[in-house]
């Protein structure tokens, strides 16, 4: 059992931590190991400043420590997706003079950044994360009774928004690129000029859903409930329209796609799944 004597609070550069001996320990000849164990060499003691409250406060990058301390807890490099620090977190590897871990971040500086999905493109086999959202123009179709009898929802095309690998990788051959073929080198290209083969918004969702994603958000520009200037419906004498006529006029082919026609957005995200991850809180 660890007793309250192995436990050490570090303040590095403002964030503070807390661990244990042991943990700092686990690479030897290194300056948190000789803190550790209380055998700080002058030249080491100029970086470490023992606080009165029994804290050691270090004065380099603390949000960069979090991954320093994840791998002496785990053993593992774990770093968020398109990381862009790495030659800083080199540099507090150095510090530390935590070679293993600065081999480990050279290896991790030699991947591609730029994940290839479907259609051509080379993959890992992890799923990348990130955001699509589908839009659609749809209208109401009325039956006899009107409102009381509406039929489905009529659309006339599903629009595709997002990087084009990450929407080649979701929706595969059920997407049309006539429109944006793109090329090889297109990994971090966003487009909103992608569109799907069917109309069938459900059948879209469902493959939403099963890839991982989840609706974060939606908007929508609600029905238009403005005729054409011209229509009969406005040109009339509305005194002289008996309700049987004002039925037929609002039930027309014509007046119906443009008083009930809307546009709607659905944002999915879904979170990265790579081989580095973010250490949670509990981790750190």
């Amino acid at each position: 059992m660890t007793s309250s004597e192995d436990v050490i609070t570090l303040n590095v550069g403002g964030s503070v931590y807390t661990t244990t001996r042991s943990t700092l320990s686990k690479e030897t000849d290194t300056l948190l190991s000789d803190l550790a164990s209380g055998s700080l060499t002058d030249d080491e003691k100029v970086n470490v400043v023992s606080m009165p409250d029994g804290t050691f406060f270090i004065d380099r990058d603390g949000p960069l420590f979090a991954y320093i301390l994840h791998f002496l807890r785990t053993d593992k490099l774990s770093l968020p997706e398109q990381f862009r620090e790495i030659a800083r977190l080199r540099d507090e590897a150095d510090f530390y003079r935590l070679e293993r871990f600065s081999a480990l971040l050279s290896t991790a500086s030699s991947i591609s950044p730029r994940p290839r999905t479907a259609n051509g493109y080379a993959t890992s086999g992890a799923e990348t994360g990130g955001y699509i959202t589908l839009g659609y123009r749809g209208t109401f179709a009325f039956g006899r009774d009107g409102q009381a009898d509406v039929k489905f929802r009529k659309l006339h095309r599903i629009l595709v928004c997002g990087r084009a690998t990450l929407c080649r990788e979701v929706f595969a051959d059920t997407l049309n690129e006539s429109r944006d073929p793109g090329g090889p080198d297109d990994g971090e290209r966003y487009t909103s000029r992608l569109y799907l083969k069917h109309q069938c918004l459900e059948r879209a969702c469902d493959l939403m859903a099963e890839k991982g994603f989840k609706l974060v958000a939606t908007c929508c520009s609600g029905a238009n409930g403005l005729a054409a200037a011209n229509h009969p419906i406005l040109t009339s004498n509305m005194g002289n329209i008996n309700q049987t006529e004002l039925m037929n006029h609002r039930n027309c082919g014509d007046y119906e796609e443009q008083r009930w026609a809307h546009y709607t957005e659905y944002v999915f995200f879904r979170e990265p799944q790579t081989g580095y991850i973010t250490p949670s809180l509990r981790e750190l």
